[in-house]
């Protein structure tokens, strides 16, 4: 609860909130998915609780890394001796992306809201297909590291020129192990504000740019 309420005051917070009430009414992502005082003073929740550890807490569907300095067949046993009782309820995990929390009738919207800190700010948003496991080629960090470069001939470099933006910054995350998202924030002057249509197309220039040139070693 304490938690919550400092969300109260977190634009991050809100912004997700804002998501989620923009995808599919009956996606598993449209739902109140933290707590307070209220949603854990419902009738029966300890209970709700131990069921779902009674149903969930299986070990094929755990994995355990351990780090130590004591020799290999050590750890071995410890871990035997601690985890070996863990049942295997042979779970089978469900499809957490079905429905699709946004189809293509809930993507390419403009929505406004206001922050809790005096800031303006334009976020770009992304649904992409789900990256999560594509460690080695980390193809959100790569779009990190273009889109969210400050040096020259960057994309800030240019907003900063025409007076546009002050700061930027590229990042991506996943969501129900089915799909990832990507997004440009980007802090706008009271020029920027006023044409942040010129600060989109720049945006989606540099995209197009990005996608002529390909991938890059």
């Amino acid at each position: 609860d304490s938690e919550f309420n400092q969300s109260l005051q977190h634009d991050g917070w809100h912004f997700f909130n804002l998501l989620q009430r923009l995808s599919a009414q009956d996606s598993l992502l449209n739902r109140f998915n933290c707590g307070n005082m209220k949603s854990l003073s419902q009738p029966g929740i300890r209970e709700s609780l131990l069921d779902f550890h009674k149903r969930w807490y299986s070990s094929n569907i755990m994995t355990l890394a351990i780090s130590g300095r004591h020799e290999i067949e050590q750890m071995e046993e410890w871990v035997t001796s601690k985890f070996a009782a863990v049942e295997n309820k042979n779970v089978v995990l469900p499809d957490l992306g079905s429905p699709v929390p946004f189809p293509r009738e809930k993507l390419g919207k403009m929505v406004k809201f206001v922050p809790v800190k005096d800031k303006d700010i334009i976020t770009l948003f992304w649904i992409l297909p789900y990256v999560q496991q594509d460690i080695r080629a980390q193809p959100l960090g790569y779009y990190s590291f273009l889109f969210g470069h400050e040096g020259e001939n960057s994309l800030l470099s240019y907003l900063k020129a025409e007076g546009l933006a002050n700061e930027l910054s590229a990042g991506g995350d996943h969501e129900l192990w089915s799909f990832s998202n990507f997004y440009v924030d980007i802090s706008l002057t009271k020029k920027g504000l006023a044409n942040y249509e010129q600060v989109v197309e720049a945006v989606f220039q540099y995209a197009n740019k990005i996608r002529e040139a390909g991938p890059q070693e």
